[in-house]
């Protein structure tokens, strides 16, 4: 399946005051053709068998990959990577296979001892929240549909979506002292109170544990991974889950301003004409979000197989874009939503790829608050979402 997500956020000027990503970095690994870390504390690795790989933008050589057998990255233990009873741990994984060893559980990040010992601070995925930790029985992994990302403090409740292969994931893990909670993809999956400290004399581990019975190897893509002695904002959260924006490529920004061409026009003397000649098609409206935000910015990228998807996306029937081919590089515009009435986002296929009919996974957020639509349009439907400012 082809995969559109079409991100709407809206970020209001005092909202970009209370966002510093820098204040309590105390490691930060890119990967973009290095693994050191660029915080400034030194905390790089003394072992790393690692591959470079794409990361989540496409960009070659900035993310690596684990294979789920033998590689890992080893920090060494030090001070900045010590810390009281506040942490956030934050990192892109893309999943591209699972471990079924026991306890089935796929090891992110891990400062300490294998198990959850005091002191001890982790990131992981496992199947251990649906079958009530059942896998730890030594039963291979059976159930690959039910494995839920998971922090030090967690839930004994499993959540969905779950995970799938091959697929990108913001995972961020916080613990302000008194509550843990996690977040995938700027939803909170969790919130459970968890006092803790977060200090031991261990190494800091990617990849793998250190406990020879229970390694738990991770078979993904590995990318951004942040670790802060004090818990993000949920602004700050936002940030981190929204970035969109290529580390080497800055989106194209288009502004909605073409109107619709619903017949052959005559170009001027002396200029062509670049409006399409758009078919009348039925519009599908898949779901009416009211928000509460008067503007969202959108970005608009193929997350999935790239197979030639071309689309005009049309609002409140002026063009935003058109002749746009589908692929892993954002497009970002800004809408207007006007006050008084139902806003409608098109999606106009051009064509439908060779794996027809265009389909696609809409996420929208106003503000903090996050929706999922699948789409699809066809050579006689457009697939549409109306919006409706809150009264």
């Amino acid at each position: 399946m082809k995969i559109l997500i079409i991100v709407f956020t809206c970020i209001t000027l005092p909202a970009f005051a209370q966002v510093n990503l820098d204040r309590g970095l105390k490691a930060h690994y890119t990967f973009e053709g290095s693994a050191n870390d660029v915080s400034g504390n030194n905390n790089n690795p003394t072992f790393n068998n690692t591959q470079f790989t794409a990361d989540r933008f496409g960009n070659a050589n900035g993310a690596v990959h684990f294979n789920g057998i033998d590689n890992y990255i080893l920090i060494p233990n030090s001070r900045s990577l010590n810390f009281g009873s506040q942490i956030t741990l934050s990192a892109w994984v893309r999943p591209t296979g699972f471990y079924y060893g026991i306890c089935h559980a796929n090891s992110i990040i891990l400062k300490g001892t294998a198990d959850y010992y005091p002191g001890n601070y982790a990131l992981r995925y496992d199947d251990a929240l649906f079958t009530n930790s059942k896998g730890c029985s030594g039963d291979p992994l059976q159930d690959s549909m039910h494995l839920n990302f998971r922090g030090t403090g967690t839930t004994l409740t499993p959540y969905q979506p779950y995970i799938n292969k091959n697929q990108w994931y913001s995972v961020v893990y916080t613990n302000d002292g008194v509550t843990a909670r996690l977040y995938v993809d700027c939803r909170l999956q969790y919130a459970v109170r968890f006092k803790e400290s977060f200090t031991n004399n261990n190494d800091l581990l990617l990849g793998k544990t250190n406990d020879q019975i229970f390694p738990f190897w991770l078979n993904a893509d590995l990318d951004d991974v942040r670790i802060y002695d004090r818990p993000l904002n949920q602004q700050e959260i936002m940030a981190l889950c929204n970035e969109t924006a290529p580390k080497k490529d800055t989106p194209v920004i288009v502004k909605p301003v073409t109107p619709v061409v619903t017949a052959p026009a005559k170009p001027q003397l002396g200029q062509t004409l670049k409006e399409p000649v758009l078919e009348k098609r039925n519009n599908d409206v898949l779901k009416q979000i009211i928000v509460d935000h008067d503007s969202v910015t959108v970005t608009l990228y193929d997350n999935g197989e790239i197979d030639g998807d071309s689309v005009t996306v049309i609002y409140n029937d002026k063009i935003v874009t058109t002749h746009q081919m589908l692929s892993d590089k954002p497009i970002s515009f800004t809408l207007k939503v006007n006050p008084g009435g139902n806003n409608q986002l098109i999606m106009y296929a051009e064509n439908l790829g060779s794996i027809p009919p265009n389909t696609a996974l809409m996420i929208i957020y106003d503000g903090t608050k996050r929706y999922e639509v699948n789409i699809s349009s066809t050579k006689t439907t457009n697939g549409a979402v109306s919006f409706k400012l809150r009264e």
